[in-house]
């Protein structure tokens, strides 16, 4: 069974979505239940996609572990003064602030 995380409707596509389906509802064009079903087929198919399709590995040292936290089979890491490094290109950019959000793939059941 594949677990369905909501975070990716944070994201610029996600919130995008929301807004032009708040904008059919407002209309009239679709129902509450329909776009419930469609940010559903959403979640699936960017998990899906992100799972299957995208093989990108960057590497990351922080200088400072601010914080972390585990709950739900959710892990969130907050650090700061990042250096990100892409193996592929080996450039590397440094940021001040990073969040890391790391959840399990599957669930068994």
């Amino acid at each position: 069974m594949t677990l369905n995380y909501t975070m990716y409707r944070t994201t610029t596509l996600g919130e995008a979505l929301e807004h032009v389906l708040e904008d059919f509802v407002n209309d009239g064009s679709i129902t509450e239940h329909l776009v419930k079903r469609m940010l559903l087929n959403f979640d699936k198919a960017i998990n899906q996609k992100l799972s299957t399709q995208i093989n990108n590995k960057m590497q990351f040292k922080a200088q400072k572990l601010q914080a972390y936290r585990f709950c739900d089979n959710v892990w969130t890491f907050l650090m700061k003064d990042v250096d990100v490094k892409d193996p592929s290109s080996q450039s590397t950019v440094t940021v001040q602030r990073m969040k890391v959000v790391a959840c399990g793939a599957t669930s068994r059941g």
